[in-house]
């Protein structure tokens, strides 16, 4: 399809792709920014369109931005801002825990390990940027990984005597804090 028909194209379909898009989300506000998308997408693969199959695909491609718009909207829970009117700054908060021995117990570390715990907690990079930034391979990242929580559990456990130590999970996302 050629891009100097593109708008009459859209003023001959606007309206009926407008309407099957109502059909599915059921409010304008929404039915028009998926127009508005839908056209978009389409304009962009003017290109590559037929013109005798323009319709069918501008139709496809409603339904399926429709459907992806439907299933995004399942996994948000709207609420009115009245509901939150109720609600505390904090509701149960619990004490902040004291990463000190953690941070301490990270710094007695060796050099290669104290490094792999900082790059994959502190600046959050992945095993595979791990490795180029360090010239390992990427079991190598691993098993220093492994290896640091080991240790820094050891020496967490000894410097407590066992007493208030954080489990687990609350370790790997108190490397991040």
């Amino acid at each position: 399809m050629k891009p100097e028909s593109f708008e009459s194209f859209l003023t001959a379909n606007e309206k009926r792709i407008y309407n099957y898009l109502l059909r599915f989300v059921e409010v304008d506000d929404d039915a028009n920014d998926l127009l508005q998308n839908v056209f978009l997408a389409f304009y962009e693969r003017i290109h590559d369109i037929e013109e005798k199959t323009a319709v069918a695909y501008l139709y496809r491609m409603a339904h399926n931005m429709a459907l992806n718009f439907i299933k995004h909207q399942k996994k948000m829970v709207l609420r009115a801002p009245a509901d939150f009117a109720n609600l505390r700054d904090k509701p149960h908060s619990a004490p902040e825990p004291d990463y000190a021995i953690l941070n301490n117990a990270i710094r007695e570390l060796p050099v290669k390990l104290s490094s792999v715990i900082h790059l994959q907690y502190y600046e959050n990079l992945s095993y595979k940027e791990i490795s180029e930034k360090m010239g390992i391979s990427v079991k190598a990242v691993e098993s220093l990984l492994v290896r640091a929580k080991k240790q820094l559990r050891k020496k967490i456990i000894k410097e407590n005597g066992g007493k208030h130590v954080l489990n687990y999970e609350q370790t790997d996302s108190a490397y991040a804090g």
